[in-house]
């Protein structure tokens, strides 16, 4: 075999492993998520084979309209990035942490800046400052009692 076929050779045998190692890579990394999916999946469970949580805002707010819940509901599903149709599915005694950490168990993993995002949504929305009012076992209700404040 001439010089020439050699390194040509070489060169795609070389280029070859790497892209092995590549799809090795990107193989381990789709089956990681996958299993964290479907781990987050089945710890949300409980919460999204409940049914719909509406009775219970509408009796702890009889006030609130529906599409006042909804809105508060709908800030929350978009900043940890659940579904839309997941709205109802979150009652008002819910910890907000507890989904912080079905989606985060290990403490200190870095994240997706979801309980940034809220606080931001929902200052932004109703002019409220959550940062003060903030606690370990905040609750749905907690925040949504919050926006029911006027603005001052």
């Amino acid at each position: 075999m001439s010089t020439n076929a050699q390194a040509a050779a070489q060169y795609l045998l070389g280029h070859f492993k790497l892209m092995l190692q590549l799809s090795i890579i990107v193989f381990f990394a789709v089956v990681i998520f996958v299993l964290s999916s479907v781990h987050e999946r089945q710890k949300m469970r409980r919460f999204l084979e409940r049914g719909c949580t509406g009775f219970r805002w509408r009796r702890r707010f009889p006030q609130a309209t529906k599409s006042e819940i909804r809105e508060f509901l709908d800030i929350f599903v978009e900043a940890f990035g659940y579904r839309k149709s997941w709205r109802l599915s979150f009652a008002p005694d819910d910890r907000v942490m507890e989904f912080y950490r079905i989606r985060y168990p290990v403490r200190g993993e870095p994240d997706g800046m979801e309980l940034e995002d809220l606080v931001i949504s929902l200052q932004k929305r109703y002019g409220v400052d959550f940062h003060s009012s903030w606690r370990e076992d905040i609750t749905l209700a907690n925040l949504f009692t919050l926006t029911r404040r006027p603005i001052v």
